[in-house]
């Protein structure tokens, strides 16, 4: 799930807690049916109501879709056979690469994230690295290693590789 699809979700979830609080306020007594009928009164006819509905329609299709895994491919298709498609986890890949990352020497807590566009994959390696590292080197050395194990394992070309060292961690 996407950062705005998780801003939607925590905004539609505090919408929700709202709509919860009044309902057990109403059950309960607090909130009298004379005030509920008197505000079901003004919903006819009021623009901003039928506005707010189709947004709170909207929100739930486009969350409805984004857990049913809608948004983003989990697959990556690598080949249309004669006998068929291929196609191969975009997870298997990212944990894939994320472990021959990890055995480059100096580099720790490698996360990969991959993109399939025109039959290239787009690698971007998010790390952790030793201090007294050399950055270049590692850096092309990640670089080497992920595209030429994607290319022997999975049969694709690698277009980038990305690499972001987020930490120097200290040796231990």
């Amino acid at each position: 799930m996407s950062i705005p699809d998780r801003i939607i979700l925590t905004l539609y979830t505090m919408l929700m807690a709202v709509v919860a609080v009044f309902l057990v306020l109403f059950s309960l007594g607090v909130i009298s049916t004379i005030s509920i009928s008197t505000f079901a009164a003004t919903v006819p006819g009021r623009w901003e109501y039928a506005v707010g509905g189709v947004v709170l329609l909207l929100v739930s299709l486009r969350l409805l879709i984004a857990g049913l895994g809608g948004t983003g491919g989990s697959n990556l298709s690598i080949g249309n056979e004669k006998e068929g498609k291929i196609h191969i986890g975009k997870s298997a890949v990212e944990d894939y690469i994320s472990e021959f990352s990890n055995d480059v020497f100096g580099v720790h807590n490698a996360k990969a994230v991959v993109k399939l566009n025109d039959n290239l994959l787009s690698v971007r390696i998010n790390a952790s690295i030793e201090p007294g590292i050399n950055v270049p080197d590692t850096t092309d050395e990640i670089k080497q290693t992920i595209k030429k194990n994607v290319l022997a394992t999975i049969g694709i070309d690698v277009k980038e590789v990305e690499v972001y060292f987020k930490h120097i961690k200290p040796k231990g």
